[in-house]
């Protein structure tokens, strides 16, 4: 089964697919708030460009 990370910046995401990461699914916030909720697939490589954006 794919495991999935969930991002709530749209930056963050925008980031990611710069840089080849595909997006699986974008959904509204299930909170109310009208923000998005963004998909990718998880994975080492994921969780280090998303270590360098946070840098």
């Amino acid at each position: 089964m794919m495991e999935f990370k969930t991002i709530f910046s749209m930056k963050m995401a925008g980031y990611l697919m710069q840089r080849g990461f595909v997006l699986l699914d974008i959904r509204e916030s299930d909170d109310g708030s009208g923000r998005k909720v963004f998909y990718f697939k998880q994975s080492e490589m994921l969780s280090n460009a998303m270590n360098e954006y946070r840098k």
